[in-house]
């Protein structure tokens, strides 16, 4: 019977960040699907906690006038399928992944209150294995967005970076349309210091690598010029 709860529940569509509009008042955000706000530091770890959403002030703003609050899905429903053993289910009820990866997310407010877009990054802790295909997860950003109209630059590699097995990636790409403008990140390659083997001891590293994807919306008129 709880198995067939959470089946039941889960093939009801809950609200993401994808449906979140820009101009959506804070107070109107699904507070109990969208939990334990705090302030966002830009792909890192959440910072102060602050309760609801509409705390959003007690946040620094960035330079764009913005504040980045962080936050979770609610994780109840994956929880009770992990306590079932049913990795089916565990795997219909974990939201906080795209193609396999697991995420960060963000929403972005202005002084009036308002979300005026948001961020999702890929998240720079989950296991070695899985990490390693981060990068891959730009396709899906973009494709959301469909695959016309957007403008991507190949960055060169700073001083120390290096490719992995011969490819390096580090791609921006921006597209502006409906008064909007998304940003999409991914990064493949081996940082300063960082390397396949280790240099002392011959023996391969472990998580030595940056492979990452990110984007951000974030509509035009509200960004501070």
């Amino acid at each position: 019977m709880l198995l067939a709860g959470v089946s039941a529940v889960a093939q009801q569509p809950l609200p993401r960040i994808w449906d979140v509009q820009p101009g959506t008042p804070v107070g109107d955000l699904p507070d109990e699907e969208f939990v334990d706000p705090a302030c966002g530091t830009n792909g890192g770890p959440p910072g102060l906690a602050i309760g609801t959403f509409e705390q959003f002030a007690r946040c620094r703003a960035e330079p764009s006038g913005l504040r980045e609050i962080w936050f979770r899905y609610d994780d109840e429903l994956e929880y009770i399928a992990r306590a079932a053993r049913d990795p089916d289910a565990v795997a219909r009820t974990n939201a906080m992944v795209v193609l396999g990866q697991p995420v960060t997310l963000s929403l972005l407010i202005d002084p009036q209150g308002l979300v005026q877009g948001y961020r999702i990054f890929t998240d720079p802790h989950a296991d070695e294995e899985q990490r390693m295909d981060a990068y891959t997860v730009a396709v899906a950003f973009k494709a959301r967005f469909g695959a016309a109209g957007w403008q991507c630059s190949d960055l060169p590699p700073a001083e120390g970076e290096t490719p992995i097995n011969g490819m390096f990636v580090k791609q921006q790409c921006r597209k502006a349309a409906d008064g909007e403008e998304v940003t999409v990140e991914s990064r493949y390659y081996y940082k300063p210091g960082q390397a396949l083997l280790d240099p002392n001891t011959g023996l391969p590293t472990v998580n030595q690598f940056e492979s990452s994807a990110r984007m951000q919306l974030v509509r035009l008129d509200a960004v501070k010029k």
